[in-house]
């Protein structure tokens, strides 16, 4: 009984050894910009691809937590950046909305987000504009994880502790338009696709991207031969200063 008492203890000594005990993570913890939302650093807000009366959106740049959650708020700050010497420098009030300094990361939450509110400019149909939200580390929430960008050999950034916001007019020229828009609509420009989605309610990302539904080669042929019609009853000037004009299968 003596002997059998005695493995037993063996055993559970044994077993209390070799058990696994995995220690909470207790390191610092750190903020950085989600990686997936962004070209590198940089947030690009197509205008071109919104609807011309569409004047304002909101772009949401969220903050993760890097280590531990806690129960309680943190606090951090966010400069807003914009160069006067960038001659694509967005100005507050005209090109965005005011918008707060002060954030937290909120308790027993991983994440929160910055939103700001851009405003769309006729400036923008000749140049771009940008301005840069930078990150400040406190003692709680320190710059631990962020992708290194060299510029040089002797000059890098952290790339994940900032943003840029840049924001254009831009319209790229829809994949099909080799294949069927030369003869349906003529030579491309960005402003004729920008007048027939308007004209025609035709969603602008729809419209730059595959001959799909409700975007058939029957359906654009049918835009053409009504946008030949409408342009004679309200001419309307290219981006070349001249009149706009649809291609020749829309003119028979």
């Amino acid at each position: 009984m003596k002997q059998i008492i005695y493995t037993l203890f063996l055993l559970l000594t044994f077993c209390a050894c070799n058990e696994e005990v995995i220690a909470p993570y207790e390191g610092d913890c750190g903020m950085y910009f989600d990686v997936k939302q962004t070209s590198v650093d940089t947030m690009f807000v197509a205008w071109g691809l919104k609807d011309s009366e569409i004047k304002e959106q909101t772009v949401n740049l969220t903050v993760r937590l890097f280590g531990d959650v806690m129960t309680y708020d943190r606090k951090f700050s966010i400069d807003i950046i914009s160069d006067e010497n960038d001659s694509l420098r967005a100005v507050e009030g005209i090109d965005y909305v005011k918008f707060p300094t002060e954030y937290v990361i909120p308790a027993n939450e991983a994440e929160t987000k910055i939103a700001v509110k851009v405003l769309r400019t006729d400036t923008l149909m000749k140049q771009a504009r940008r301005f840069t939200i930078q990150l400040n580390e406190t003692s709680e929430l320190q710059f631990l994880y962020s992708r290194t960008q060299y510029i040089d050999s002797v000059t890098s950034r952290m790339i994940d502790t900032q943003r840029v916001i840049y924001m254009d007019e831009a319209f790229p020229e829809p994949g099909w338009w080799y294949r069927y828009g030369r003869s349906i609509f003529g030579t491309w420009s960005a402003t004729k696709s920008k007048v027939i989605c308007d004209v025609m309610g035709i969603d602008r990302e729809i419209w730059i991207g595959g001959l799909v539904e409700p975007l058939t080669v029957g359906y654009i042929k049918f835009v053409g031969k009504y946008m030949h019609r409408w342009l004679q009853d309200n001419p309307t000037k290219d981006e070349d200063g001249e009149w706009m004009q649809m291609g020749p299968d829309s003119q028979v």
